[in-house]
C-alpha cells in the first residue's frame, strides 16, 4: 500500500499540482489578513474566515481536481492496460488514491494554518494556536472524506477532467448554500460544516443547537460515506475497465 501511495504522489509531482496548491493554500489568507488589519473585526475572525472559505469552498474543489488527476491519469497516459496486467486489485488502487487525498488534505491544512498563524500574529491575535492547528487538520481530513462521493462519480464518468471539476464545484456550492440557508438537506460536506460551525464561529450560536450536528453523528455520516463511496468506486472502475 505504501508503494502505491508513493506512486500516486509521483504522478502529482510530475504535474506540480501539490506544490502549486500548497502555495495557493498559504497565499489564500493574505487578502483576509489585509482586510482584518485594515478594519475592526472580532477576535478570531481571521481564523473563522479562513476555515469557512479555505476548508469549505477552496479545499473541496481542489480535492475534486486532485481526484480527477488521480483517476484519469491512467487513461490519459494510456497506462491502464499496464496496471491491469499487474496483480493488484481495484480496491487496493482506489484505497491508495483515497489515502493520497487524505495526506494531501493534511498538508493543505498545515499550510493554511501556518499562513493563518502568520496573519494572526500580524494583527495581534494569535491565541489558541495548537487548538486551531488540531482543529484544522481534523476538518481537513473530514472534508477529504466528504468529497469521496464526487470521486465515485468520477470513476464512472468517461468525459474527463472538465466534468470532474464542474461536478466538484457544483457539489461544493450546493453544500455551502445548504448551510448558509440552514437547510436540513444533509450532504456529507454540509454535515462537516454543521459540526464545525460552533468551533469556528466568532459570534453567538445560541438557539441553533438543534441544527448543529454532534461529533458522533458527523463521524457516523462520514464512515457511511467513505464505505459507500469506496465500494461504488471499485464497482464503477471495474465496469469501465470491462
Amino acid at each position: 500500500m505504501l508503494k502505491l501511495v508513493y506512486c500516486e504522489f509521483l504522478k502529482l509531482k510530475r504535474k506540480k499540482f501539490v506544490i502549486l496548491t500548497i502555495l495557493a493554500a498559504a497565499l489564500f489568507p493574505i487578502p483576509l489578513t489585509v482586510f482584518a488589519a485594515g478594519g475592526s473585526v472580532r477576535p478570531g475572525w481571521l481564523y473563522s474566515a479562513i476555515f469557512e472559505f479555505g476548508y469549505f469552498i477552496l479545499l473541496p474543489v481542489v480535492l475534486g481536481v486532485l481526484g480527477a488527476i488521480l483517476f484519469f491519469s491512467e487513461r490519459s497516459n494510456e497506462t491502464q492496460k499496464n496496471l491491469d496486467a499487474i496483480p493488484i486489485s481495484s480496491a487496493a488502487l482506489i484505497t491508495a488514491k483515497v489515502v493520497t487525498m487524505l495526506i494531501f488534505s493534511i498538508l493543505y491544512s498545515l499550510a493554511t494554518n501556518g499562513a493563518a498563524l502568520l496573519g494572526s500574529w500580524i494583527i495581534g491575535n494569535n491565541d489558541h494556536i495548537f487548538y486551531r492547528l488540531l482543529l484544522g487538520v481534523l476538518i481537513g481530513i473530514m472534508v477529504a472524506i466528504s468529497v469521496l462521493p464526487v470521486l465515485a462519480v468520477e470513476c464512472l464518468n468517461i468525459k474527463g477532467y472538465v466534468f470532474a471539476i464542474i461536478l466538484s464545484f457544483v457539489y461544493t456550492i450546493v453544500s455551502f448554500i445548504s448551510v448558509l440557508s440552514m437547510s436540513n438537506i444533509l450532504l456529507p460536506l454540509s454535515a462537516v460544516f454543521r459540526w464545525a460551525l460552533p468551533y469556528i464561529a466568532t459570534g453567538p450560536t445560541d438557539g441553533f443547537e438543534d441544527w448543529f450536528l454532534s461529533f458522533p453523528a458527523c463521524v457516523g455520516i462520514l464512515i457511511m460515506t467513505a464505505a459507500a463511496s469506496i465500494a461504488l468506486s471499485v464497482i464503477f472502475k471495474n465496469r469501465t475497465e470491462i
